[in-house]
């Protein structure tokens, strides 16, 4: 009964043992950013190391033709807008009183009327055209992080064409892929806590395993795990032990 009540005792510890395991911090989200247009640099809102809100303005194209071609858009859409209120009104009116005018009359004016409306939507279509191509001149953050890399200066020639990105923008969030032999398997779950250490010391940071990876690397017979990086900047490692419950 006592051999049977201390292998019980071993086998509880063996359990809650801790796993050692290594870690990697890396964003939880990563962008190399390039234009949809070709032109000049005018202006370059970042530099290497900046940290960006979601929208920030990172690079902007030399952009007056297109700001132009967009004016005299809406001006064609506002001139064409009031001739088909003008048309539609007398129209409306016409109509109310057809016994007074022939039908031909009333007829020419329909057909008058029809083709300035289908001006105006061409006219529209034109609006929104020039905007689309105005908003490929400028390049926005598409979400909140830091610059890890920039290849742009006021001046360059920028081309859709291939070529190194402008940008490369990393979250300000991170994640941590943890490590551990595969014998482990079966005592390790999310839930966990993992505890880190950097450069062989403690951190005192401890995160809790959000995600295990059902497979195995047949190379190193490690598993990997998930877990919030607590704000480690990617590119962190180091190890830790893994407090298996």
């Amino acid at each position: 009964m006592k051999k049977i009540a201390l292998l019980t005792s071993l086998c509880t510890l063996s359990l809650w043992a801790d796993v050692y395991a290594t870690f990697d911090s890396l964003a939880y989200r990563e962008a190399q950013l390039g234009m949809n247009a070709s032109g000049i640099v005018q202006s370059v809102g970042a530099r290497e190391g900046d940290r960006v809100k979601k929208g920030s303005l990172l690079v902007s194209l030399e952009h007056s033709e297109e700001e132009l071609s967009l004016k005299m858009a809406k001006a064609d859409l506002d001139a064409i807008d009031k001739e088909c209120t003008f048309l539609s009104d007398q129209y409306a009116r016409y109509e109310k009183s057809a016994q007074v005018f022939d039908k031909n009359t009333l007829q020419k004016l329909k057909t008058e009327l029809d083709a300035k409306l289908a001006g105006r939507e061409r006219a529209r279509l034109a609006v929104a055209f020039s905007t689309q191509k105005l908003s490929k001149m400028s390049l926005y953050a598409p979400f909140a992080g830091s610059i890890a890399q920039k290849n742009i200066e006021v001046g360059d020639y920028v081309t859709t064409m291939g070529g190194s990105p402008l940008f490369k923008l990393v979250s300000d969030q991170s994640r941590l892929l943890i490590r551990f032999d595969s014998k482990y398997a079966g005592s390790v779950k999310t839930g966990d806590t993992f505890c880190l250490n950097i450069d062989g010391q403690s951190t005192g940071k401890c995160t809790r395993i959000t995600k295990i990876y059902p497979t195995v690397d047949p190379k190193t017979r490690q598993m990997t795990a998930e877990a919030d990086g607590m704000g480690l900047r990617s590119g962190t490692f180091g190890d830790g032990q893994i407090r298996s419950h």
